[in-house]
C-alpha cells in the first residue's frame, strides 16, 4: 500500500509539473506576441512639428520615437503615465516645444448592464505631453466603441491655429471628425459619415497640405 501511495504521488507531481510547463509555455507565447513589434509597420503614422517638418514624432511598439532629420534616424523615448499595455496610437506634434498629443484606445468600465464592456468596448482617449513624450497626462475620453472594429484613424494639429486639434475616429461603420479649440482639453463632433454613403467629411486644407508634404523614409533605431 505504501508503494501504491508513492506511485500515486509521483503521478500527481508529474501532472502538476506538466500543467506548470503548459502555463509557462502559454505565457511565453503571449509575451512573444506582445513584444514582437516592428516600428516600420507604423512609420506612416509619424507626425511633423508645425514649426519644422524635419522634427518628427512617432508612437509605436509602446515607445515614443523622435527624429530631427525628417525621419532618417529615430531616437527612442520611454514614455511614462500611459496605461499599461499601450502599444500603438496616433501622435500629433503641437506648436510649443515638447508639446505632443496622443490618441490611443483604453479599456472601458463594466456595469450590471454590460459586464464585459471593460475589454469588449474600448474607448478612444487623448493624452498630452509637454516634455517631448517622456511623461503623459490623461486629457479626454471619447465615447466607447466595439473592440477590434474602431479607434483612431488620425490625429492632427492645425498648422496655423495652435489651439485647434482634429481627431478622426472610427466606430463600427461610422467615422466621426472631432475638433478641439482648446488644445485637446474639450472636443465636439464636427462631421460624421458612413462607409455605405461615401466621403462627405474633410479636414481643413491647411492640415491636409502639411500631411501631403510629409515623406516617410526608412527607420534607423538608435536606442
Amino acid at each position: 500500500m505504501q508503494f501504491a501511495d508513492r506511485k500515486l504521488g509521483r503521478r500527481i507531481l508529474i501532472s502538476a509539473a506538466s500543467a506548470v510547463a503548459l502555463i509557462c509555455f502559454g505565457l511565453s507565447v503571449g509575451v512573444w506576441r506582445f513584444t514582437n513589434c516592428n516600428v516600420l509597420d507604423y512609420i506612416g503614422r509619424a507626425s511633423s512639428s508645425p514649426r519644422d517638418l524635419n522634427d518628427r514624432y512617432l508612437f509605436a511598439c509602446g515607445y515614443v520615437w523622435h527624429s530631427l532629420d525628417g525621419g532618417k534616424v529615430w531616437n527612442r523615448v520611454d514614455p511614462g503615465g500611459l496605461p499599461f499595455g499601450t502599444r500603438d496610437g496616433f501622435i500629433a506634434v503641437g506648436h510649443r516645444s515638447g508639446q505632443l498629443f496622443l490618441g490611443a484606445l483604453i479599456t472601458s468600465q463594466s456595469s450590471i448592464h454590460c459586464w464585459d464592456c471593460a475589454w469588449k468596448n474600448l474607448r478612444p482617449a487623448i493624452y498630452t505631453s509637454l516634455d517631448g513624450g517622456h511623461t503623459w497626462a490623461f486629457t479626454y475620453k471619447f465615447k466607447r466603441g466595439p473592440a477590434g472594429n474602431g479607434g483612431f484613424i488620425g490625429l492632427y494639429v492645425d498648422p496655423i491655429d495652435d489651439n485647434n486639434v482634429y481627431a478622426v475616429i472610427k466606430n463600427a461603420d461610422e467615422i466621426t471628425f472631432y475638433n478641439s479649440g482648446t488644445s485637446a482639453q474639450f472636443w465636439k463632433p464636427a462631421c460624421s459619415e458612413f462607409y455605405d454613403i461615401g466621403r462627405i467629411c474633410h479636414l481643413p486644407d491647411a492640415v491636409m497640405q502639411v500631411q501631403n508634404e510629409l515623406i516617410h523614409p526608412g527607420i534607423e533605431n538608435t536606442e
